[in-house]
């Protein structure tokens, strides 16, 4: 079993509401090999929703980093959350694979979950490393 990022698989989830489709993706949800999860959603956030940045120079799992919208409003907590609960998914299903949107803020290779999971042990990739290696 594989995990994917929801918008890869078509999931109308990221904070724009749209997604960013990967037909590799969809196959594999397809076929019932991959489950498609959104940390963002999982962590209790709406879609659409405004753009985040996470503040550098420190770390949101240790709890001195911030993920704050352009207006300033912190919604740490729901990255925390949401990897949280991705974790929790993976605990349960031992993926071989995740597959996580690239340059997201909870996805890509700073953001929250892809540091939560690689942190725990599971391999971890970006969808252009995954379709790299294909």
């Amino acid at each position: 079993m594989i995990i994917v990022s929801a918008c890869l698989a078509g999931i109308n989830c990221r904070y724009d509401g749209k997604s960013k489709i990967s037909p590799r993706v969809i196959e594999l949800v397809a076929k019932g090999e991959a489950i498609p999860l959104c940390p963002e959603q999982l962590g209790g956030l709406s879609t659409p929703r405004e753009p985040v940045n996470i503040q550098s120079g420190t770390y949101v799992l240790a709890g001195t980093e911030k993920v704050l919208t352009p207006k300033g409003e912190d919604v740490t907590i729901n990255f925390i959350q949401g990897a949280n609960e991705v974790l929790k998914i993976a605990e349960l299903v031992n993926p071989s694979l995740i597959i996580l949107k690239s340059k997201s803020p909870s996805c890509g290779k700073t953001g929250v979950a892809f540091k939560l999971l690689c942190e725990k042990g599971f391999e971890v990739l970006s969808e252009l490393e995954w379709e790299e290696k294909q």
